[in-house]
């Protein structure tokens, strides 16, 4: 049987300028546009080589898609390496350029067959792919090493060897881009731990105004984090169901703040929210870490309960004029918390008073406030 081979070509090219994009932390819409503006901006020509030196911890599949319907149109010539550090990369995504290069320990998937390889080869030319320890080997090594690469010839419809001539003093400029502060900023907040933290403290922090209501600065900053942690929700697949449930919790905190003390009632508001973090990333396309979502809820609960009651205290032990006014007021037992705490109505107000001397006292009794060194007590 005879086997027909492709014919390959050969040749050289003078490299000009080399442009070289870095993918870091969660690849995402934010890169997609950055590498957008950078081709709209600049005239790559086919002496240019631009390199993308990919890094990600993690990506979406929307991405992937996308940064290959974008490639498709750069006639420049296009490279890519995958490191430094021990990555996960789609196979799809190395077939969208003309060269790739990995690190040792990189781990290529194949989602389509759901198979993974990973190198652990040093340095060298395994299965098409150049493996070197950094980016500058691997610009290096394109002008030294003859690899099939994937571009094609205008004259034989097929692909061969180009040579760079990379180590030329033609080249005139080497650009290192990188997305721009906001796109850094959204990628930072890509991470779920962060959107999670960031928009669960963006509630605490309107509660906290609620309590302690002062210039707005808290409402302020927490609307602004509500508000950035939120932009990534449509990007990555958010369950809205879990936010329905992370609104019952956030009244379960309000409540709680109201009456002055937690008890189960904290304990089921901490469940609610860390059930409402499982069901809004149920779905998400980034991995999630558990652990670090257990430690997020935590956190929050932490804010609720410690946090936010030690400022609405300073507040009011700060503020002699606002509880000189409740002094001598008659106010009715609603709970006994302990021995020397209860809680205590005015109207429809509720809050938290000390027992002094350890008096008997009975649910519903009236009694008569009084200030004991800045405290309210009966």
């Amino acid at each position: 049987m005879l086997k027909l081979l492709p014919i390959l070509f050969f040749a050289a090219v003078n490299i000009t300028q080399i442009s070289i994009f870095e993918i870091d932390g969660i690849f995402s819409n934010s890169h997609i546009n950055a590498i957008q503006r950078y081709i709209g901006e600049n005239d790559l020509r086919e002496t240019s080589l631009f390199v993308i030196q990919y890094n990600a911890s993690d990506t979406s599949e929307n991405s992937v898609v996308e940064l290959q319907e974008l490639l498709k149109g750069i006639k420049t010539p296009k490279a890519i390496w995958v490191g430094p550090n021990e990555t996960t990369v789609d196979a799809r995504l190395l077939k969208s350029f003309d060269y790739v290069g990995i690190s040792p320990g990189t781990t290529i998937i194949n989602k389509l067959s759901d198979n993974e390889f990973e190198f652990i080869n040093q340095e060298g030319i395994y299965e098409g792919y150049m493996v070197v320890g950094s980016i500058g080997a691997f610009i290096e090594n394109l002008g030294n090493e003859k690899i099939i690469s994937n571009i094609i010839s205008e004259e034989s419809g097929t692909s061969g060897i180009v040579s760079f001539d990379i180590n030329s003093d033609d080249i005139n400029e080497i650009k290192f881009v990188k997305p721009s502060l906001y796109e850094r900023f959204y990628i930072s907040i890509s991470n779920p731990f962060f959107t999670y933290l960031f928009f669960a403290l963006g509630f605490a922090l309107l509660g906290l105004e609620l309590f302690a209501i002062g210039p707005g600065l808290m409402a302020f900053i927490g609307a602004l984090l509500i508000g950035f942690s939120s932009i990534t929700f449509t990007e990555f697949g958010l369950n809205y169901y879990g936010l329905i449930l992370f609104l019952i919790s956030f009244l379960i905190f309000i409540k709680i703040l109201a009456r002055g003390y937690f008890g189960p009632l904290g304990i089921a508001a901490f469940s609610i929210l860390h059930i409402s973090s499982i069901v809004m990333f149920s779905n998400y396309q980034l991995e999630i870490n558990n652990f670090l979502m257990i430690f997020a809820s935590s956190i929050i609960s932490f804010f609720y309960f410690v946090a936010i009651p030690t400022v609405i205290r300073s507040r009011l032990t700060t503020d002699t004029s606002a509880m000189s006014s409740f002094k001598g007021s008659k106010v009715k037992i609603v709970e006994l918390l302990s021995d020397n705490r209860a809680l205590v109505q005015l109207e429809s107000n509720n809050f938290v008073v000390e027992i002094k001397n350890k008096q008997s006292l009975e649910i519903n009794q009236e009694v008569e406030i009084a200030e004991i060194d800045g405290k309210l007590s009966i």
